[in-house]
């Protein structure tokens, strides 16, 4: 006993010596590395320093803060990140931050429960627009998530909300104050085709173009539209937000395509309107050499975007929209002199003063059922002067 506590002092003395060096070795290493503003691999803002003041060092939220900035800038933290999901999978997980790990190398997003109060301040909103424009047709896209049309894909368990019964209490609310479109019996019948990414949460262009085809003669389109395009691949290296949000699949790479008309003129000029900025394309390839590649579509994120084409139409369409329509709105160019196209998370005016500004003849709400059930901006871009 003797000989073996002999043994374990020096050892112990070895360890008591490298652990808190270890620890000062890592903190300087944080101190000397400088902060990163963003992670690529996460695709996301990391959080900064917060100003050390004895103001700001008495707030409620300030630990918080802290702890939040020293999580995101800690040294390493990609390849902890990377060895905490694989520990995690091989645990027999099947989710990762708010992200299903499905089948075939498929990613799902959470289907999100609606606030009934919000829920109903946003329906009560589009019915009062709608009746303020009796003239002027207002159709309406609700685009299912992928876990609502693919849920033969979710993993064993993987059970979530069923989004068609929400969706069609929307419909039943609304009544006749829209012309309702059906994008879920469109995605169902199509859903052994690729009309989702496996690693991104939004619909591919073939899903939009699908529904697209359903929704033509709700919006006035008379033609047969199914041989109006064709579609040019721009990439083929995509790897969606619920990778870089899981940390599962980084390795996967998916095609986006756009969809060009066979036929006319597509000149065009698209204006960002608060950034007073004008291009000649609905596409952004800029985008493509980023993280972000499904912004190839519209450039991303704007309040008011106002597209003007050379079809022989007349009509103004206003598109109230997330980023699902972001894809849509390419099949629309053939068809409309003008398209509006507002993002009520960025827009400051109401939809009266677009109406005026820009003559609009007709009205498409398109968003996806996981945005449109938990977005709080739309009762308020919808509200009248």
């Amino acid at each position: 006993m003797k000989n073996r506590k002999k043994l374990k002092g020096p050892a112990d003395g070895l360890l008591g010596f490298l652990f808190p060096a270890v620890l000062l070795l890592v903190m300087i290493i944080n101190l000397l590395v400088p902060d990163r503003a963003v992670s690529e691999t996460e695709n996301r803002a990391l959080a900064e320093k917060p100003q050390i003041t004895l103001s700001n060092a008495v707030r409620r939220d300030f630990a918080e803060r802290y702890e939040n900035y020293a999580s995101d800038q800690f040294v390493g933290r990609d390849m902890l990140r990377s060895v905490k999901v694989s520990l995690s999978r091989l645990g027999g997980s099947h989710m990762e931050n708010g992200v299903y790990i499905g089948k075939n190398g498929r990613l799902f997003e959470e289907i999100q429960v609606p606030d009934q109060g919000q829920m109903s301040e946003n329906l009560t909103a589009i019915k009062s627009f709608s009746e303020r424009y009796p003239d002027i047709p207002v159709s309406m896209i609700l685009a299912p998530d992928a876990a609502c049309v693919l849920s033969e894909s979710l993993p064993l368990f993987g059970g979530v909300e069923d989004q068609s019964q929400l969706i069609s209490m929307v419909k039943n609310e609304l009544d006749d104050s829209v012309n309702w479109i059906d994008a879920v019996s469109v995605l169902n019948r199509h859903r052994s085709e690729n009309i989702y990414y496996k690693t991104d949460p939004h619909w591919t262009s073939l899903g939009a173009f699908y529904v697209f085809q359903e929704a033509a003669a709700s919006l006035g389109i008379e033609e047969d539209v199914s041989d109006n395009f064709v579609s040019y691949t721009v990439s083929d290296d995509f790897n969606g937000d619920l990778s870089s949000r899981s940390g599962v699949f980084l390795d996967e790479t998916e095609q986006i395509d756009i969809y060009v008309p066979t036929t006319g003129d597509n000149d065009l000029t698209v204006t960002y309107v608060d950034e007073a900025r004008k291009t000649t394309s609905i596409y952004d390839s800029s985008m493509l050499e980023t993280k972000d590649q499904y912004n190839v579509f519209l450039g991303g994120d704007s309040s008011v975007i106002d597209i003007k084409t050379v079809s022989t139409s007349s009509d103004r369409i206003l598109v109230v929209k997330d980023s699902f329509a972001d894809c849509f709105i390419q099949f629309l160019t053939p068809f409309y002199r003008e398209i509006v196209v507002v993002d009520p998370c960025y827009c400051t005016e109401t939809l009266d003063e677009i109406m005026d500004t820009y003559r609009i003849t007709d009205v498409l709400v398109l968003y996806s059922g996981n945005t449109f059930f938990t977005d709080k901006n739309i009762s308020g871009v919808f509200a009248g002067e």
